[in-house]
């Protein structure tokens, strides 16, 4: 008797090897009941809750294998078998949460490798703790960071626009508005496909970082990238684990001058910043706060400012700032 493509596929042995490939085997058991690419954005919000319901339920049960209840006089014996099922249950409802999103194998296992880049990141930042040495607020975006140029290929190549990197305009407003481009809309699509995460390293300014580092200063990265993005967060991170940047700590904010300001060491530490731009830039020395400029097309107007240390293009860093560490 000849089996039908049904049977056929029932006769097929399951690949659950690796993440890829339990990802369609979840799907075909989902299938048996909706199909996630025919269903509504409202219908997939209210699948979304039931899923998660669900793993919670499951999640919940893993407890159920040990003796979690303190005030319960009996000890039962660990329930290994109950752990296992349930664990299974709760890793299906998350393959289910995953393919109702179209969220695919190669996406996960890379979300995956920076969280675990976030978290040894940022346990080896609560290792240390201040002990009164010099700080450097050090910026990262045309910094530490080849921002501009990236951005500025990535407009070009997405729109069919040049957007000229040398441009003496800090956001490049004039461009994009001239040609019905949206600076936000691009900024925004730039950060949604990982442009942080694929900067280079400006080798130059990380080799003034480690003469910093090694002159026992502690490296504090103050950078004005939108923290509240789950990926720039998470890519900002990968990117100083994957580049080695040895920092001492790291904060997201718009304010960079408010941020210091805020801080208990404001009063008592010797400081200063690194920023290339302007508006940072003069709210630093404004406030006492000497900073070091790498010269750009967009930050000429401090290039004289009192208490701004302007670093030309063919110029060391280290050479016209080091003794800034010897200022009481």
């Amino acid at each position: 008797m000849k089996e039908s493509a049904k049977d056929t596929e029932l006769n097929i042995s399951p690949n659950w090897s690796d993440l890829s490939a339990a990802l369609k085997e979840q799907d075909k058991f989902s299938k048996l009941f909706f199909d996630s690419q025919n269903l509504s954005l409202q219908q997939k919000q209210e699948l979304m809750k039931t899923f998660v319901l669900s793993l919670h339920a499951e999640a919940t049960g893993i407890v159920g294998g040990v003796n979690y209840k303190d005030h319960r006089l009996a000890d039962n014996p660990v329930d290994l078998q109950k752990i296992l099922y349930k664990s299974v249950d709760a890793y299906r409802y998350i393959l289910a949460i995953l393919n109702l999103w179209g969220i695919d194998g190669k996406s996960f296992e890379d979300a995956l490798s920076q969280k675990d880049d976030y978290l040894h990141y940022r346990h080896s930042l609560t290792q240390k703790s201040w002990k009164g040495e010099p700080i450097v607020l050090f910026d990262l975006d045309d910094v530490l960071a080849e921002f501009r140029a990236k951005f500025c290929e990535f407009v070009t190549k997405d729109s069919g626009v040049f957007i000229d990197p040398q441009c003496q305009e800090y956001y490049n407003i004039v461009a994009f508005r001239t040609h019905g481009l949206s600076n936000e809309y691009y900024f925004r699509k730039f950060v949604d496909s990982h442009g942080f995460l694929d900067l280079d390293l400006n080798q130059k300014y990380f080799g003034f970082l480690q003469k910093l580092k090694a002159a026992g200063c502690w490296i504090q990265v103050v950078t004005a990238r939108p923290g509240e993005s789950e990926t720039c967060f998470y890519d900002t991170y990968s990117w100083l684990a994957r580049k080695g940047i040895p920092a001492d700590g790291v904060v997201f904010t718009p304010e960079k001058f408010s941020w210091l300001a805020s801080q208990k060491f404001y009063n008592n530490a010797k400081f200063f910043a690194v920023d290339d731009s302007a508006k940072h830039v003069a709210e630093y020395v404004k406030h006492g706060v000497a900073a070091v400029v790498p010269q750009q097309p967009y930050n000429k107007e401090v290039a004289n400012l009192q208490g701004a240390i302007y670093v030309k293009s063919e110029e060391d860093p280290w050479d016209l700032s080091k003794h800034l560490l010897d200022q009481p």
